[in-house]
């Protein structure tokens, strides 16, 4: 089930002011994140894309954690930070954070990449349907797609919920162009990762700029942004093979 339009809508206001996502709180936003959960809802089981099926749920844990991570991308636009548009996100799987930063960054050039089909589908098929433009999809393993035409050709990239921070890093940061950013959404764990990932970080030629640490409304725990800065082109030993990446994490 689903909220109704303007319950769901007047919701995710309530939620954005309350999470300090103001800026994405409008009524435009709010609609074209309900036609995706109403996707998400009617397609979720068939694609198994997701455990969380409760209205609130998904509004807190899918919506407003991607918005986090919409808002990041944002502010380094503002800060002139970034030179391009463009952003990618890796592991994509039922089309989080690419979906909602799509309905809520008309400005950015948005490619999902995932290595299931059906879910690639699922995303651009959805995306379509609720008005999102500009938005691209590819069916591919990040660390074959990381060696060829994808490769340095993003301003901004994510991933949530993929790998360990040392193997996200490797799986990831090979499509960040130089001077662009690569924001990592994690848990709890999250700065016991950012200690595992500095021989990774320094490796594959990036650095962390900063952490934003943020939380969800109802939700206790902490979660953060771990966003790192590409300073020069990655090795092309990298990335490796998954067996490689898997039996030896950088």
């Amino acid at each position: 089930m689903v909220y109704e339009k303007e319950i769901f809508i007047s919701e995710f206001i309530r939620l954005t002011q309350e999470s300090g996502l103001d800026c994405f709180g409008d009524t435009a936003i709010g609609a074209r994140l309900h036609c995706i959960a109403q996707n998400l809802d009617e397609q979720g089981r068939r694609f198994n894309l997701t455990a969380i099926t409760q209205p609130d749920e998904v509004l807190r844990k899918h919506f407003i954690d991607s918005l986090f991570a919409a808002r990041e991308v944002q502010t380094l636009l503002e800060e002139g930070h970034s030179q391009g548009n463009t952003l990618l996100d890796v592991g994509s799987g039922g089309g989080f954070p690419s979906l909602p930063i799509g309905a809520a960054l008309s400005q950015i050039h948005v490619t999902a990449l995932d290595s299931t089909a059906k879910k690639i589908a699922y995303i651009r098929d959805t995306a379509t349907l609720c008005g999102i433009e500009d938005f691209h999809t590819v069916c591919a393993r990040a660390e074959e797609a990381g060696r060829g035409e994808m490769r340095e050709r993003f301003a901004f990239v994510t991933a949530r919920a993929v790998a360990r921070l040392p193997m996200l890093l490797e799986l990831c940061v090979p499509f960040v162009q130089p001077g662009g950013y690569f924001i990592a959404m994690k848990g709890s764990s999250a700065m016991e990762e950012e200690q595992e990932a500095q021989r990774a970080a320094e490796l594959l030629s990036c650095k962390l700029l900063r952490v934003t640490p943020y939380s969800l409304p109802k939700l206790e725990e902490k979660r953060f942004l771990l966003i790192y800065r590409k300073i020069s082109p990655t090795s092309p030993t990298y990335p490796r093979c998954a067996a490689r990446i898997a039996k030896k994490p950088l």
